[in-house]
């Protein structure tokens, strides 16, 4: 990793720095534009849509029925939070573990890499695979540094490269509830950023546009330009874009986008089945003389007397609709197989699972384990990007300069494993390889320094429990009682 200078004193003034780019509306230009162009682009399209069908809002909805005496089911399944979950949650449930050559830089990680850190690179992972991208935000509270998860369709980023690997700046745009009086309103704001601070704007417009942007003055009234961040009353600016990415794929492109077709053919299917199951008691009547004047009389009649009238040879005959229901299961279990296929998952629901042996377990983990392996080297880079202000945020707290050093991040991903294999395994290892090895790869243990610990005072303590006994054995031996410590026999001096 390369070394990172130290936050810069960052600067607030009454004037605009606009004028830095060629005029004061230079920038508000740009801004409009981009905002524009990502509102109406493919990207963002597929990123609300992605959003939509993880929380179970898919095409299914859009289904209609002209006809009000049959049904319009609308079944939903949550496939796609399956799938987005279970990757969050193999790769990122388990604790990660940080290592640096340096160990006060070990150290002083691992106090900053807590629970709620960790909660947030999980939550970063499941970012990545529900919208393509997922977004992470360095800020200041207390003098601490934390880090905001920022919706996907909330950020523009301003690339340097066409490899997307580096930011000029980043644009964020979001609605915000505000109070005039005792009246409720929504406001657009919209903040630029990048290496000289942040320049913040408002619009009562939904879609923000150059002539409705105003500079924001809200929080400090004559200027609409603040440091990134203030520490101590003191301001500082970042020597980087202060924003973090996390890519599913290179091509930024979300699950969803890969498998929508297979979900929307269960999501139908399902739905057409279920109205097709419901309307088998709504059956289709053929009349013969019915002596009623309307069809609604024939069916209050028949609801609720039980009877119609007919005259003459008339009657009634019924027609019924038919499902072929093992054909519709067949459908749904190819797609259900298909699903898990081509979105790289793992069918837990899979009877075989349970009682599979340790190599049938990582056969059938195989998609799972490479896709959330990619994802994890791009979590490592994540990473590589924080550094630049962890190590600010270290040197700002007095815990050390530490720009010169590196630390790597493992990730133990949560596999199912056959306990008495690996154990076995393990026995039959012994004098092969060392202690050390065959407990941390021993599914009981969690902590291998604290187990060896754990066996050293346990031999120990058998070691002076053994010598105890062969004391008194010799004594006893020599026809001798062993003296106890205190007195004698019956306790006296």
């Amino acid at each position: 990793m390369k070394r990172a200078p130290a936050p810069r004193p960052g600067r607030q003034s009454g004037g605009s720095r606009d004028d830095e780019r060629g005029g004061a509306g230079t920038r508000k230009q740009i801004i409009a534009a981009e905002i524009g162009d990502f509102l109406i682009s493919p990207q963002y399209d597929i990123m609300k849509q992605a959003d939509d069908y993880y929380r179970n809002r898919s095409d299914v909805q859009r289904k209609e029925n002209k006809y009000k005496n049959r049904s319009n089911t609308k079944i939903e399944h949550p496939i796609l939070k399956k799938l987005v979950d279970q990757k969050a949650n193999y790769l990122l449930s388990k604790p990660f573990s940080v290592e640096s050559e340096n160990k006060a830089y070990a150290d002083a990680l691992t106090e900053m890499f807590d629970g709620r850190f960790r909660q947030k690179i999980k939550s970063m992972g499941k970012g990545a695979v529900k919208s393509g991208i997922a977004w992470l935000a360095p800020y200041f509270e207390d003098s601490t540094l934390k880090w905001m998860r920022l919706p996907s369709t909330e950020v523009i980023p301003l690339w340097r490269d066409a490899e997307h690997t580096e930011l000029d700046a980043y644009i964020r745009i979001y609605p915000q509830v505000v109070y005039s009086g005792r009246n409720k309103k929504t406001i657009t704001r919209v903040e630029y950023w990048d290496r000289q601070g942040v320049r913040k704007y408002k619009t009562t417009y939904p879609i923000p546009s150059l002539s409705t942007l105003e500079p924001d003055y809200d929080s400090d009234p004559g200027t609409n330009e603040f440091p990134h961040f203030t520490v101590n009353g003191q301001p500082y600016n970042w020597d980087a874009v202060p924003i973090v990415w996390t890519k599913y794929n290179e091509e930024e492109l979300p699950l969803c986008y890969f498998i929508k077709e297979l979900i929307d053919d269960v999501n139908w299917q399902t739905s057409v089945t279920a109205d097709v199951l419901r309307d088998i008691a709504k059956f289709i009547f053929i009349l013969k003389n019915y002596g009623g004047q309307d069809i609604d009389q024939f069916t209050r009649e028949l609801y609720e007397a039980l009877a119609i009238q007919v005259e003459g040879d008339g009657g009634v005959e019924k027609l019924e609709p038919t499902l072929n229901i093992d054909a519709v299961m067949a459908f749904l279990d190819k797609n259900r197989r298909d699903l898990f296929d081509y979105g790289s998952g793992v069918d837990t629901k899979d009877p075989d699972l349970g009682n599979a042996s340790g190599t049938a377990i990582n056969f059938r983990y195989m998609d799972l384990d490479t896709d959330c392996a990619a994802l994890g080297a791009e979590l490592q880079g994540t990473f590589e990007q924080m550094k630049v202000f962890i190590d600010a945020a270290l040197a700002l707290s007095g815990k050390g300069d530490f720009t010169g050093d590196s630390f790597h991040v493992t990730f133990n991903a949560d596999l199912p494993v056959n306990e008495a294999d690996i154990i076995a395994n393990i026995r039959g290892s012994d004098g092969i390889i060392s202690r050390y090895t065959q407990l941390a790869n021993h599914p009981w243990v969690d902590n291998v320094e604290e187990e060896l610990q754990r066996i050293k005072d346990e031999k120990t303590r058998e070691m002076e429990e053994f010598g105890a006994q062969m004391f008194a054995e010799d004594f006893t031996a020599a026809g001798q009682q062993p003296q106890q410590q205190g007195g004698g026999v019956d306790g006296s001096e």
